[in-house]
């Protein structure tokens, strides 16, 4: 079983995770002013840092494991689809970030407890999805296609709520919203009705 092209996906997703918060850990160490001061969230950047190589490298076990699976099956295996490392990169920062801030919710709020469902009610599908696309299970595939078209169904939502409450807002955010709105909508059809995303989970 050939592995070569799964290391350089991850060594790449490495490298560009180490320089984004190498980056951060800089600014907030070399910034001045703010409250509470960049210096003291420094531990908190490097400890998503570190977390987050150790979150590639378990993701790394798993495209093999995954890979396995589809070998088994006999579906194709061969370099992954742009569409799905994008998935897994940010189906991974909606996991990590997500766990980072339950953690910090459970450790900082006093009624944690009302407050949790709405934050797990995202956790949980990202991380199912971010697990079953490593997995290569067609179900993974399902989630993140409708996954997208639920958002941006609450992004409509919510927009129109917001004008029924008298909100106005500036041709500049009309455009950003209509902008992800589409890409959002256009997300999930290409991740539903791909051929090529298809054969990703099963035999085409």
């Amino acid at each position: 079983m050939n592995t070569d092209y799964l290391k350089n996906v991850f060594r790449w997703l490495h490298i560009g995770w180490a320089i984004f918060w190498a980056t951060i850990c800089i600014l907030l160490a070399t910034g001045e002013g703010g409250h509470p001061p960049g210096i003291v969230l420094v531990p908190v950047a490097a400890a998503i840092w570190l977390a987050g190589h150790g979150l590639l490298w378990v993701s790394h076990k798993l495209a093999i494991r995954g890979k396995c699976i589809a070998d088994k099956k006999n579906i194709a295996s061969g370099k992954w689809p742009l569409a799905i490392i994008l998935l897994v990169f940010i189906s991974g920062i909606v996991f990590i970030a997500g766990l980072f801030g339950i953690v910090w919710q459970v450790l900082s709020e006093r009624n944690w407890i009302r407050k949790l469902p709405i934050p797990f009610a995202v956790w949980i599908p990202a991380s199912l999805c971010f697990f079953g696309i490593l997995l290569r299970q067609e179900w993974s595939r399902i989630l993140a296609g409708g996954g997208f078209l639920v958002v941006a169904a609450i992004l409509l939502y919510e927009t129109i709520a917001s004008i029924m409450r008298g909100q106005d807002y500036s041709i500049t955010v009309w455009l950003i919203l209509i902008a992800i709105f589409g890409l959002l909508i256009l997300l999930g059809q290409y991740i539903l009705r791909s051929s090529r995303i298809k054969a990703f989970f099963s035999k085409s």
